[in-house]
């Protein structure tokens, strides 16, 4: 463990479900062979998914593991600014939420990052304006994921904030210009929804200074690879990276 986030965890762990190339039972294997204590199996959906009870029901059986505890998540984007998800209606069982910030989240509708960029290069849009759109459909996807109603007996899926910022960059902005209100809005959002935010080893992020933030408001940091192959599982460079950046500035997430 490193401050307050356990390296012996992987919150976001994709299979062949989805676009991963490993098989479900290959990522646990591997997951136990390297000492997680938490596994979060996680495969894309989009509104029209129709595989997700098929997911649930080959994850269910290996909850009885010992030593490890097992999830069972799902990923979708942030569509728009009101924070609707690309979320099928049948998620019976699932654990985890995981948003996404795929796509730049706009007013209409989902919009390609780079156009975007190309928006925002010409003048068309002004980086303060995607910022503010991008944070507010960011915790309003938190805010409605928590407030979901069960659909059966099981618990509600928890939100889990994924790769956060990441689309930044590719729109050609940069994760420093996101104003501290901002940031404390969002973190505040993310805790009162009781939602999760993951140090994502693939993208790099989020920030030291962001994981202050998530932290000073009390909100849970976990660690991800975004594995999309078994053999990734576990394994954290960057991650590591950005929380010794946090604890040489005084903080240890």
């Amino acid at each position: 463990m490193t401050g307050m986030v356990a390296l012996d965890e992987d919150y976001h762990v994709h299979s062949d479900f989805s676009d991963g190339i490993s098989t479900i039972d290959e990522n646990v294997i591997v997951a136990r062979q390297r000492g997680l204590r938490t596994l979060c199996l996680v495969d894309h959906v989009r509104a029209g998914t129709t595989w997700v009870p098929d997911f649930v029901s080959a994850v269910w059986p290996l909850r009885a593991l010992a030593g490890i505890h097992i999830l069972a998540g799902v990923e979708a984007k942030i569509l728009d600014r009101a924070g609707r998800l690309d979320l099928p209606d049948g998620i019976d069982g699932v654990d985890v939420v995981l948003i996404a910030d795929h796509q730049f989240p706009g007013e209409a509708g989902p919009v390609d990052p780079r156009a975007m960029g190309a928006a925002l290069a010409a003048g068309q849009a002004t980086a303060p304006e995607v910022i503010s759109c991008l944070v507010e459909a960011t915790a309003h996807a938190v805010q409605r994921v928590a407030s979901a109603a069960p659909q059966s007996a099981s618990a509600a899926p928890r939100p889990l904030i994924a790769h956060l910022f990441s689309v930044l960059p590719k729109m050609g902005l940069d994760e420093s210009q996101v104003p501290d209100p901002l940031l404390g809005m969002l973190a505040e959002r993310a805790r009162s929804a009781g939602a999760l935010v993951e140090v994502n080893e693939k993208w790099g992020c989020p920030s030291a200074r962001t994981l202050r933030a998530f932290q000073q408001a009390g909100v849970a940091l976990v660690a991800s690879t975004d594995s999309h192959d078994c053999a990734a599982i576990g394994s954290y460079v960057e991650v590591r990276r950005i929380l010794a950046e946090a604890a040489a500035d005084g903080t240890s997430p």
